[in-house]
């Protein structure tokens, strides 16, 4: 036997990184098995949700801004909205520290403790091996697809606004199958305009969204950032089943289904969770549960419910849910948006947003499960 850990981790994400840190911090002895490779894809939040759990002033690609969400209406929120500096959070987690440069091919539970295999056969031992490897696609309810380029400040003043990030915007959002939003946020080289379908069944492929961006900007400054590089593709699976893990190989982040179904997100998920995964492991306590707590097993049983009814919404009633949603109180529509609310929180959000969609949108609530809307409206 090698060295035995108290916990080895596979996947060196931010999801991978986020729990070593956090087993860092109570004192465990902690390795990550992972290729070391610099993160690429886009990570945002809302800054308040995670400033509890990182240091929130040196991790963004731009200063965080107020956010816009354009449905029939502007609405204009107080809540600074941020794209993560990828290897800003990278050094902060400090996963370079712990990093085991590989692949792990193998996780195993037996002898009283766990292990990683990887590529070649050497083996990673340790009392609890946590798997943050990314979800599995294999069944996945819809898909988040979208189609973005990095263009320059000149491109977006007069189409959206510069002191904000416009999260959603869904005007002149074409009649299509699957309705898209355009989401427009400031990175440190440029702005990031995307053409995104929030969730669909199939997915959404990027040339459909490119068309549809062409017609929000200039085709000749997607032209010049396909050119110079500056084009992002997006394909997330959305309603990943809650998974757990079993035994001493315990799943965390979105290996773990901790992809929020109605947004995509999952690295503010993550950092949340984390700490309190971590104290599970250093007091032997009961980690898959300190994973998804029962509370919020049933705010993601809610969660699953909206995502079901997201899919069903044509264009004009995904305007009017989101016109509703967004026209509850900050604080009410920021709880759906987490992963770890409860399912009180969840479940009080849905009453009010039924209560305020015309007639037409509830109906299609109701048809998709008469039983799941009358236990939602039980005071």
């Amino acid at each position: 036997m090698g060295v035995l850990h108290d916990v080895a981790i596979a996947g060196d994400g931010p999801a991978g990184a986020a729990i070593a840190a956090a087993c860092a911090d109570v004192g465990l002895d902690v390795v990550v098995v992972g290729p070391g490779e610099p993160w690429t894809n886009t990570y945002a939040t809302w800054v308040d949700d995670v400033a509890d759990v990182i240091d929130t002033t040196a991790v963004f690609a731009a200063p965080p801004l107020p956010a816009l969400i354009r449905t029939t209406r502007d609405v204009a929120v107080d809540r600074r909205y941020g794209v993560f500096d990828n290897d800003s959070l990278r050094e902060q987690l400090d996963i370079d520290a712990r990093l085991r440069r590989g692949f792990a091919v193998d996780l195993t539970d037996h002898h009283g403790h766990a292990a990683i295999t990887m590529t070649g056969g050497s083996v990673v031992e340790a009392d609890v091996v946590v798997d943050a490897r990314g979800a599995s696609v294999a069944t996945p309810v819809a898909w988040q697809t979208a189609y973005g380029v990095v263009v320059d400040e000149h491109v977006v003043d007069g189409r959206y606004p510069l002191d904000r990030v416009t999260v959603m915007d869904w005007s002149g959002n074409e009649q299509a199958a699957a309705p898209s939003f355009c989401y427009v946020v400031p990175l440190d080289d440029g702005w990031l305009v995307e053409e995104t379908v929030l969730a669909a069944t199939p997915a959404v492929e990027p040339n459909a969204l490119r068309r549809r961006l062409a017609r929000r900007i200039d085709e000749a400054a997607i032209e010049d950032a396909e050119r110079h590089g500056r084009v992002e593709t997006v394909r997330i699976p959305m309603g990943v089943p809650v998974d757990r893990g079993t035994g001493r190989v315990v799943r965390f982040g979105a290996a773990a289904g901790m992809i929020h179904p109605a947004t995509g997100y999952s690295v503010a998920a993550s950092l949340r969770a984390a700490p309190r995964v971590a104290q599970a492991i250093a007091a032997g306590a009961d980690v898959h549960d300190a994973v998804w707590p029962a509370s919020t097993r049933r705010a993601r049983a809610l969660h699953d419910y909206g995502l079901g009814a997201l899919l069903r919404l044509d264009r004009d009633a995904t305007t009017s849910f989101f016109d509703a949603f967004f026209g509850l109180g900050t604080d009410d529509w920021s709880a759906y948006l987490r992963v770890d609310s409860t399912g009180r929180e969840v479940a009080r959000v849905m009453r009010r947003v039924f209560a305020a969609v015309p007639w037409s949108v509830r109906r299609e609530l109701v048809e998709l499960d008469v039983n799941v809307v009358r236990r939602l409206l039980r005071p």
